[in-house]
Order: structure tokens, then C-alpha cells, then sequence
């Protein structure tokens, strides 16, 4: 089971089960109508999963009784909110009995509870997990009953982020992600849609923006269209979509249409001097026509994402690309008052208003509060990218923080530089953050229990300077699904023992094994020989202490 349950009690008997098992919602005509399509399109899927799907484990082994009891029907119930919101007190929670026995002749039914559709979306996700095939039955099978699972999130914001600015990625690959997201527990996408290297955005209050912006103003865009049908095919698989707008640096693109209110663009040879990567270039923050443009792009863009939330960027404003631009220096000249940081803060607060304006609630990058200290009002989310002490910063400060250290979670990282004539170059951030590595971060360590409330969860994260639709599902999986258990279980589990590789090993090579049956491009963790025989690749005890 991947990610595992919080609580799972199983045993030993082998159940029949027929793809034309009954499933029926015992309440679902008093839900609301966008709840009753959320659940026929999950049960559709999860009936997909019943015909379609036949896995056979390299590593899970179970007997077949000579006359194996059948699993007639499953009766699902939302035992609470009837409605479809989605946001971050959503209870995700959920229940699922599958008995092994049976009285009087009757028919053996399994049980789903959960307090809303969303729960009822993780459950039957996990369903699908406890059946495998038999190639010597040609049928499938529910092992290990008896099970009961009481299931619930440790972290509420469980999260990945796809860079679309730096390679583009066409919408039936976001939606293939999305699908996998879900069986893996992800209840958000944060889409970092653009940057400086290009926009893909087709604004329709400022059309020029992709016109120039985009890599192919017609293939390699995302219209108003697109964006509905991702934020809606992600709603109805429990997914929330917060967009990234990353301003006020990494906006380039923007200088193809609207060069005045971007400063230091493209310097080159030494962009180094200017942004954090190239192509350099920030918004002007004294010019009133960058206002202008906020004014009339916040509104639209929010308008397009329903979520509550909306990541605003912050990060990486190099201060060198102000001070060389003649307009600033001049300003800062005619108001002695003001400074670099000061202009800084006039633009956050300017561009954190009119996300409030449009009802919701900003996000930012820690840099803001720790590099910079502007004094942000606490409704403000800080997620932070860098050092794991950086959380402890923030939390410090009184700020909600959203985890995710590059020093664990970056899925870009070890592959070399990707920064040409640079032969013996690394990536910033190497190592590679292998699966071990990403399931050893807590993201609350050291934290106190107050502190610790404060995360409300977490995001690994795929930028793609060197990622695009031909390789980014195997740099995501497995290892993303690495960081879904920790943000999903936690940890520790239930008894407050530490959450191990060496058992988590044997569930994540099967997960795997399954995720690629279902057409995912999951790398391999081990060879075969080690899947097959668990345990027996694990690292000497006397060699292990060498390293």
C-alpha cells in the first residue's frame, strides 16, 4: 500500500473479485450535483481499474483457497459535508472494512465511509491498491482479508510543483500527471506556468504577452480553455490548482511585448551579475505603467483559478538589476526616504493586495521574510525552498510555511549543469535526491508544538531546465510518490516509530511496479532480482557503518 494507511489491520484469506462488483453510494442523491459527478467519475475509474487493470506483483505472493468467497458489492456513504469545496479543511478522511466472512449465506460486502466525496476518492484510490491478478486463475483477487483501514492526511497541503515556463508540457500530459497524483494522495498542483524564459499564458486583456512571450504562439500556449479543463479534471480527483505568477524577477518573457517596465534584460555575458539564472530581468518597481499592467493582469489571472490561494512568487530578486537601471536611481535620488528594500516592499504589498482583492490569499517565497524582512501581514504563506532551518525562521515570525527543501525535494537536482560552456559543472543543488533521501525529511523537525502547527504541509517540486514531456514522469516517479507518504502519513506511524526505507522499500517497489502497469514512466529503484527478494539487497550492517 502506498501511500500506507495511518491505521491497517489485515489478514490472511484470498477474496474473489469480479469487475462486475456492485457499487453504490447509499446517500448520493442528497449531495450536491457537482459532488454526484465527482463520484460517478470516480466509480467509472475505479471500475476501469477493475477490467482493465491486471497487475501482477513482482514481490506480493498470497495463496488462493480452492473455493475463495466472493466480494459481491461496496457500499459507500458520505457521512458529512455533502458539498464539493475542496480547499484546506477538507477532511480527507475515510474508512474502508473488507470482511472475510460471512453469516447466514449472505453476501459479503465491503464498506467505505468518509465524512466528504474527497475522502471517498482516497478510499477507493486505495482500494484499487489491495487487488492483484493471478495469471494461473486468469482472475483477480483481494488478498490479505479481512482488512479494516482508518485512514487520514498528517499534512492537509500536499503538494507537487511543475515548472511549465522553462520546457512547455502539452495539457494531456498534465492530466496524465494529475491521474497519477491522485492515486498517490497529492491534493495540490502548483502550476509554476511561467518564468522568465518564456509565457505560455494566452491573456485576453493582454494577448501580446504569449504572442511574443511563448515558445509557439499557437502549439505551446495555455488558453483560458485549457486552464478550466485542468482545473476541473483536477477537482474531480481531489486536486486543488494554485497557479504561480513569479514576480517581481524571473519575468523576461514579458519584455517581448512590454520592454519599459522590465529592467536589466537579458545582460549577457554576465547575467550572473543580474538574476539568478538567465535571462536576467525584473519588473521596474518605480515606472506606474507596472502598476498598470498588475492592475489589469491580477484580476484576470486569479479569475481563471478558483482556488483561494495564489503563489505571487517573490524570489530571487537580485538588487545589482535595480541599481543599475537608470529610472530607480533616479526616483531613489528624488526620495532619499525610500530604498532598494523599501521599493521592494511598495511592489509585494501593491501585488499582495490586489490578490486579496480577488479574494485570496497570497503566497510567497521565503526570501521575502528572510532575505529580505519585509514585514508581511500574517495571512501571508511563506513556502519555503532552501535550508530545512529556514522553516524554523519563518514559523518563528508567526508565518504559515509550506515545506519543501531543496536540500530534500528538488526532483531537478544531480543531473549536471545544464548552464552551457561549463564542461565540469554541476547542478546548483546536487546530489540527486534519491527516494531515501526524499523519505528521510520531516518537514516539522525541530520544531515546537506550536511552530510545528504552522506547516501546513508541503511540495516537492520539478523545475524543467533540463525536464519536458520525453523524461519528466521519470524524474517525478517514484520519488515523488516518496514525498506523498511523508506528507500523507507522516513520519512516524500510529505506535510513534520512525517510518523506515528499510520497510518502506518492499511497498514502493510493488507501487512502482503498479504505477507502471498503469502506463507511468516510473524509473526503477532496484533490479528486478532485489524486488523479487526483499530485503536481501539491503546495505551489510558493518559496511553500512563505513558510510
Amino acid at each position: 500500500m502506498w501511500p500506507i494507511p495511518q491505521s491497517w489491520s489485515k489478514g490472511n484469506e484470498a477474496l474473489r473479485i469480479f469487475p462486475s462488483i456492485d457499487i453504490k453510494c447509499t446517500n448520493i442523491e442528497t449531495t450536491e450535483e457537482l459532488t454526484q459527478q465527482i463520484f460517478e467519475g470516480a466509480k467509472n475509474r475505479f471500475r476501469e481499474f477493475l477490467v482493465n487493470e491486471k497487475y501482477v506483483s513482482p514481490n506480493v505472493h498470497f495463496e488462493i483457497p480452492k473455493n475463495p468467497l466472493t466480494l459481491h458489492s461496496l457500499t459507500i456513504e458520505i457521512t458529512g459535508d455533502k458539498s464539493s469545496k475542496l480547499d484546506l479543511n477538507t477532511d480527507e478522511s475515510y474508512e474502508l472494512s473488507i470482511p472475510s466472512t460471512i453469516d447466514d449465506d449472505k453476501p459479503l460486502i465491503a464498506n467505505l465511509k468518509a465524512s466528504t466525496i474527497f475522502g471517498i476518492l482516497h478510499g477507493l484510490n486505495t482500494f484499487t491498491q489491495l487487488i492483484y491478478h493471478s495469471k494461473e486463475k486468469k482472475e483477480s483477487f483481494l488478498p490479505f482479508a479481512p482488512h479494516y483501514i482508518r485512514d487520514y492526511p498528517r499534512f492537509a497541503h500536499r503538494g507537487l510543483l511543475l515548472d511549465t515556463s522553462r520546457n512547455y508540457y502539452p495539457v494531456g500530459d498534465l492530466l496524465k500527471m494529475l491521474d497519477v497524483m491522485s492515486w498517490n494522495k497529492f491534493n495540490v498542483f502548483h502550476w509554476h506556468i511561467v518564468d522568465a524564459n518564456s509565457w505560455p499564458v494566452k491573456s485576453e486583456v493582454y494577448p501580446e504577452l504569449s504572442e511574443k512571450g511563448a515558445y509557439d504562439p499557437e502549439t505551446m500556449i495555455y488558453t483560458k480553455e485549457d486552464i478550466k479543463s485542468i482545473v476541473e479534471y483536477a477537482h474531480q480527483r481531489g486536486i486543488r490548482v494554485i497557479p504561480e505568477f513569479d514576480m517581481p524577477g524571473h519575468t523576461f518573457a514579458i519584455s517581448y511585448s512590454m520592454s519599459e517596465i522590465i529592467t536589466c534584460p537579458d545582460i549577457q555575458p554576465n547575467w550572473n551579475d543580474f538574476s539568478a539564472s538567465p535571462p536576467s530581468g525584473q519588473m521596474n518597481p518605480v515606472l506606474p505603467a507596472t502598476y498598470e499592467f498588475l492592475n489589469k493582469l491580477i484580476p484576470e489571472m486569479t479569475s481563471w483559478f478558483p482556488d483561494k490561494f495564489y503563489h505571487a512568487g517573490g524570489d530571487e530578486v537580485v538588487m545589482n538589476c535595480w541599481k543599475t537601471t537608470d529610472s530607480i536611481t533616479a526616483y531613489l535620488k528624488k526620495h532619499p526616504n525610500d530604498t532598494y528594500e523599501t521599493l521592494l516592499g511598495k511592489f509585494i504589498n501593491e501585488l499582495h493586495s490586489l490578490v486579496r482583492k480577488s479574494g485570496k490569499t497570497p503566497i510567497t517565497w521565503q526570501e521575502m521574510v528572510v532575505e529580505h524582512k519585509l514585514p508581511l501581514p500574517k495571512d501571508v504563506i511563506v513556502q519555503v525552498w532552501t535550508t530545512e532551518d529556514n522553516i524554523k525562521k519563518v514559523t518563528e515570525l508567526g508565518y504559515r510555511v509550506i515545506a519543501g527543501s531543496a536540500d530534500y525535494w528538488y526532483l531537478d537536482c544531480g543531473h549536471g549543469g545544464w548552464v552551457g560552456d561549463n564542461p565540469d559543472g554541476n547542478s546548483w543543488c546536487d546530489p540527486f535526491k534519491h527516494w531515501q533521501r526524499i523519505y528521510s525529511y520531516n518537514p516539522i523537525k525541530g520544531l515546537t508544538e506550536e511552530e510545528a502547527k504552522l506547516v501546513i504541509g508541503g511540495e516537492t517540486l520539478l523545475w524543467s531546465e533540463q525536464a519536458d514531456p520525453t523524461n519528466f514522469e521519470t524524474k517525478l516517479w517514484p520519488r515523488a510518490s516518496s514525498a506523498a507518504e511523508i506528507l500523507w502519513s507522516g513520519n512516524y506511524d500510529e505506535n510513534g516509530n520512525l517510518r523506515t526505507t528499510k520497510e518502506a522499500l518492499h511497498r514502493l517497489n510493488d507501487w512502482r511496479f503498479r504505477m507502471v502497469a498503469r502506463g507511468t514512466r516510473a524509473e526503477p529503484l532496484q533490479p528486478l532480482w532485489c524486488v523479487k527478494n526483499p530485503g536481501r539487497c539491503d546495505m551489510p550492517p558493518a559496511l553500512k557503518k563505513q558510510f
